[in-house]
């Protein structure tokens, strides 16, 4: 479930791997360390809202050698009234180098119900592009497998395209321009699309009201999807582009992903109308 989720939030912000060039990106990136969001899960049917889960996300610097690095870091669990339909303690965290945030390893940790996996990427970046590559390690229980498959230039793992976006200057966006990306996850790479629907302002169950940028994904049917265009996502309409809210309807009723807080961001939250 939370990776589902994390895959959603990774909609809102997976913009950047699809317009890579440079002429769309700005000087600074829009996050810094010490950065800390955290998100509320609700599952909502008609007039029933659960609090399923929280989803934690971190930002800390450090060096390594000549190396200035971002860890980033995902932490998502279920509520402890949503334990008991199901349990969800999840970790995903990547090492990026801090020019470029290109991704250089990249872990997943999942703990639900009696499921277990610990899944290990490593990329290995090439001045020859088409010499990258990315190794993979996956254990499930006692079985582990191995992989490798070659990458590249702007496909990223899941948490990196979460950042990515937000060094993209919008205003290079047009409305109703729809962009495909590439997303590498459990040793394939994911030819998706992004619609930018424009501006809006949404309110969040926590009473605050926002300007944010809407898009809209195209998503692959037939799993927990009822149509391709089954979620509307949400961005801040300021220069730290944090995702907002996600609204996905599922077979039954909707998943909805809010922005609770945010604590150290690099820029004044001017996207914030009302408390």
């Amino acid at each position: 479930m939370i990776r589902k989720l994390l895959f959603a939030l990774s909609l809102i912000l997976a913009l950047p791997s699809a317009i890579w060039a440079d002429e769309y990106l700005s000087d600074e990136i829009a996050f810094q360390a010490g950065e800390k969001a955290n998100f509320y899960i609700y599952y909502n049917l008609g007039p029933i809202w659960l609090h399923a889960g929280n989803v934690d996300f971190t930002v800390k610097e450090r060096m390594e050698g000549n190396d200035a690095l971002f860890d980033l870091k995902l932490a998502g669990k279920s509520t402890k009234s949503f334990d008991k339909f199901y349990c969800i303690r999840d970790t995903y965290s990547v090492t990026t180098r801090q020019e470029g945030l290109l991704p250089l390893y990249y872990r997943e940790v999942k703990h639900e119900d009696s499921y277990f996996c610990d899944n290990r990427y490593v990329f290995d970046w090439k001045e020859n592009a088409k010499d990258s590559k990315v190794y993979f390690e996956f254990r499930k229980k006692d079985r582990v497998r191995l992989d490798t498959i070659s990458v590249e230039p702007g496909v990223l793992d899941l948490i990196t395209t979460c950042y990515r976006i937000r060094s993209v200057d919008m205003s290079k966006v047009k409305k109703g321009q729809t962009i495909p990306f590439k997303l590498v996850m459990d040793s394939k790479i994911y030819d998706l699309s992004l619609k930018y629907c424009g501006e809006e302002s949404i309110k969040l169950r926590n009473k605050k009201k926002y300007k944010a940028l809407k898009f809209v994904p195209q998503l692959v049917t037939g799993g927990i999807f009822e149509d391709d265009n089954a979620m509307s996502i949400y961005v801040s309409n300021d220069d730290n582009h944090v995702p907002l809210y996600v609204e996905a309807k599922i077979k039954v009723g909707y998943v909805k992903v809010m922005l609770n807080d945010i604590q150290n961001a690099k820029y004044p939250m001017a996207s914030l109308l009302s408390k």
